[in-house]
């Protein structure tokens, strides 16, 4: 067995049980109070995300480390405090990196690091992973109203909050899509949906004013593609 091989080369890891459907994951959760899980998503008997959330209600879960050949699982596998998501196949190394970050979050919040995990599988059209406090939180991407860059961070504001997130505007701005927000200067992106009007500001610019009361100078560069797109 692959994970079998794998594991033989992780320094004091050792393998408690195997199960082949929910019904006897379930059963050993409790039984052998493993430190870590190492799960497909889709088994049979019980749903996977049942059983863990049934557990999670009652005991504190082992840390969990998913390894599937469906991706679009990771969302909900990082809501379940996942501490990484292996996609099918996976390589040596990465399953050792895997082992590595649940030792980890045995020790140390290592929430973060998944974010990251899952945002490069992809991003999902209509949601997007930002920290909240401990822990992280989809919110829609119709509800973003503007973005603004704080340094190598990026500010994403909705009508009733905003979040701090670890991922430069740049990268922001490329897994948007390009149609619905627009680049108005080299700190700021809004999506058009939210805009109120636009003003001339002087000198080749303009003011926008958004929904949720915030305005934002349209720079000079960008004013041309400004008015192509939207006057």
């Amino acid at each position: 067995m692959l994970v079998r091989r794998y594991a033989a080369d992780a320094a004091d890891l050792e393998i408690a049980g195997e199960c082949d459907n929910g019904d006897e994951l379930s059963r050993s959760i409790g039984a052998l109070r493993p430190d870590a899980l190492l799960l497909d998503v889709r088994m049979p008997g019980r749903d996977v995300f049942d059983v863990l959330a049934a557990e999670q209600s009652s005991r504190a879960l082992p840390v969990v480390i998913f390894a599937t050949a469906y991706d679009t699982y990771a969302v909900r596998a990082f809501e379940l405090n996942a501490v990484d998501y292996l996609v099918k196949p996976y390589p040596r190394e990465r399953f050792l990196a895997a082992i590595d970050r649940a030792r980890r979050r045995r020790t140390q919040d290592d929430r973060e690091g998944l974010a990251r995990v899952i945002r490069d599988l992809g991003p999902r059209p209509d949601r997007l992973l930002v920290p909240d406090g401990r822990r992280m939180v989809p919110i829609a991407v119709a509800d973003i109203v503007w973005i603004k860059a704080e340094g190598d961070y990026s500010r994403v504001h909705t009508k009733t909050r905003s979040y701090l997130v670890s991922r430069s505007l740049k990268d922001l701005e490329s897994r948007l899509d390009s149609g619905t927000f627009l680049r108005l200067h080299r700190s700021t992106i809004v999506q058009s949906a939210h805009i109120v009007d636009v003003r001339p500001a002087g000198s080749a610019r303009y003011q926008m004013r958004l929904d949720d009361g915030t305005t934002v100078i349209v720079s000079r560069s960008r004013a041309r593609e400004l008015k192509a797109r939207i006057l």
